[in-house]
């Protein structure tokens, strides 16, 4: 059984946001999404028609580009980064910034452009700059280049703020009438996100740093796709735009749009071959035993999806086990870490560390709302996960993303091979010593390296592979929640306990367990690396419910 819930709060105005959800639990699963807001009276609305209204402001979505300038080292993988200028677009409709990406990426944009709807000739939403301000220009310095390129800063008007920088390869300053401000009361504040280039010499103004920005908000803020640039004597800021129309709803979805999405974008999930432990829903867990321990009283069942669940206590008021003399108990609390610790070419066993008995993971799809597009695909990895775009992954009939759970550990990733989390590195003369070890104890029978032999730390082990148990996540589904509808929530989405109880054993004689079976300067590394583990990661408690989770109402952990 899969379970859709649909909340708006998760993302910025212009992204839907899918989470899938999946309680981690013996044979079935539990699927949960989130969208944002949509008018679902009003059939289509603006959603996926290329562009939408934020209420006197409409903003159109560039499909066309032409590139301005690049340059061809340097950034997050050296290759340099590009600058395009959106082409192509709708009459009435402005420039309000160009578009930089580094070179190491292909190109998989939302950039915005903008048409003033106010009917106000005087204070309408958008206004050319008075001015610009040369943040930065190549010429003269040892960039790799074809020629040389000008970064430019529009000066707003009283009232108005920069969206975007305007980029030439002339030392003329740009026409006015090349880009718009937009009016204050349709912006919001943007905080500064991944690095995209840099260029640093002697002198000051040869310094320069380029980032993408993000709402530092959200709800009802627009991001529009646009670049900050700073030198060591500027430190402006880029303005983001926001909706501010009395019905955000009509860029948002209908049920049918959703069910379209949830058919062409669901994951399929495939397990481990030695993979013995399955998702399942929660009502399956509800009816198959589960009972409410509260301090105080006696343990009792679930009534039916959640009744009598508290919603309104603290974390550790409650907690939800299988009873004590259930058959599967111990089948249904394998541990986040078993055989999943790598240190340099050792495999270690982590016996009962971890053991829980119930774990919430997730899988979110950022759809954007003016096309419909699938525009990034984030994997929950333990405490924390990673966003990657659609093109990364091997897709399912072209737009399915196909996602592995790890062995026993159930975090996702994009390829089957063994990966390791939080993996740090170590001291060289450990990493000498480990190896050596490792050949002594038995050169013929080596345990498995992580990475082909080129892993050099440690770190939590995750092992991925294809199989046949594979889940497809759009076979079926239900909407248990959606904040904009008339019906309630499900009661145990506001369930504030534990969905498991708190493991105790002692965990020093557990270490030494295992430290005593390793050779004894493999030992002492063993046991100092270990303490450093996020506590997270060692499941000695049952986890909250997804509502109680950042990711619920903010931004998603990335590592």
């Amino acid at each position: 059984m899969f379970m859709y819930q649909v909340d708006w709060k998760n993302s910025y105005l212009h992204f839907c946001n899918i989470i899938m959800y999946y309680f981690l639990l013996n044979d079935e699963f539990l699927l949960k999404a989130l969208f944002l807001p949509m008018d679902h009276h009003h059939i289509g609305g603006d959603f996926r028609k290329g562009a939408i209204d934020l209420g006197g402001l409409e903003v159109y979505e560039a499909l066309y580009f032409k590139k301005i300038w690049d340059t061809h080292s340097g950034g997050p993988k050296g290759l340099g980064a590009s600058f395009y200028e959106p082409t192509s677009i709708p009459s009435g409709f402005n420039l309000i910034g160009h578009y930089c990406k580094p070179n190491s990426i292909a190109m998989f944009a939302t950039v915005l452009t903008a048409k003033d709807t106010t009917g106000d000739p005087s204070q309408g939403a958008l206004k050319s700059p008075i001015d610009y301000t040369l943040i930065w220009t190549s010429k003269g310095l040892n960039v790799s280049q074809r020629e040389d390129g000008y970064i430019w800063l529009p000066i707003a008007p009283n009232g108005y703020k920069a969206i975007g920088h305007i980029v030439t390869t002339s030392p003329v300053k740009p026409s006015l009438d090349k880009v718009r401000c937009v009016r204050s009361d349709f912006t919001d504040l943007t905080k500064v996100d991944k690095w995209i280039w840099g260029h640093k010499m002697l002198t000051s103004t040869s310094i320069v740093n380029l980032h993408t920005i993000k709402p530092k908000g959200r709800v009802l803020s627009v991001p529009a796709g646009m670049f900050l640039a700073r030198n060591s004597s500027n430190t402006h800021e880029l303005a983001c735009l926001k909706m501010v129309k009395n019905n955000p709803y009509s860029a948002m979805p209908n049920s049918l749009q959703i069910g379209e999405m949830i058919k062409a974008y669901a994951p399929w999930v495939y397990f481990h071959p030695d993979e013995q432990y399955f998702p399942s829903s929660v009502l399956w867990f509800f009816q198959n035993g589960v009972e409410l321990h509260q301090p105080g009283q006696i343990p009792r069942p679930v009534i039916n999806d959640g009744d009598n669940l508290q919603n309104n206590g603290g974390a550790d008021d409650a907690f939800l086990d299988l009873p004590s003399d259930q058959p599967n108990k111990e089948r249904v609390k394998k541990g986040f870490l078993s055989d999943a610790f790598q240190l340099g070419p050792f495999t270690i066993d982590l016996g009962i560390i971890g053991e829980h008995v119930s774990d919430w993971e997730h899988i979110t799809l950022r759809v954007d709302n003016f096309h419909g597009n699938l525009r990034g695909v984030y994997l929950s990895q333990h405490a924390k996960g990673q966003w990657l775009t659609p093109r990364e992954f091997e897709l399912i009939g072209g737009t399915r993303p196909v996602v592995y759970a790890s062995l026993h550990g159930h975090a996702h990733y994009f390829t089957p091979s063994a990966h390791t989390h939080l993996a740090r590195n170590l001291d060289p003369k450990d990493i000498e010593m480990l190896y050596d070890e490792f050949y002594k104890m038995n050169s013929s029978r080596k345990s498995p390296i992580v990475n082909g032999g080129n892993f050099i730390g440690f770190g939590v082990r995750d092992d991925t592979a294809k199989s046949n148990n594979v889940m497809d996540i759009a076979s079926t589904y239900n909407v248990i929640y959606v904040d904009y509808k008339p019906f309630g929530i499900e009661p145990w989405v506001s369930y504030t306990g534990r969905w498991g109880p708190k493991i105790t054993y002692a965990f020093a004689n557990e270490v030494m367990k295992i430290a005593n079976k390793l050779p004894d300067k493999v030992k002492r590394l063993f046991i100092k690396v270990l303490q450093k583990i996020p506590a997270e990661l060692l499941g000695e408690e049952g986890p909250q419910g997804p509502k109680m989770k950042e990711s619920w109402s903010g931004d998603e952990r990335v590592k």
